[in-house]
């Protein structure tokens, strides 16, 4: 019940904005950006475990 009402108050109150496409994003980095569902698949798919903002 905790985690539906954490979704909803992200989508339709806080809306962070995703640092990949601009869409509502609800998943948090570990550097503090936002990234949509969409693009956490995409980047599953792709093996990249968290290539934003990490430039060493």
């Amino acid at each position: 019940m905790n985690l539906l009402l954490h979704d909803w108050y992200l989508r339709h109150v806080k809306k962070p904005r995703c640092s990949l496409c601009g869409q509502i994003a609800i998943l948090r980095n570990d550097n503090g950006s936002w990234i949509c569902e969409e693009c956490a698949e995409v980047m599953n798919d792709l093996g990249i475990e968290n290539g934003i903002g990490d430039e060493k």
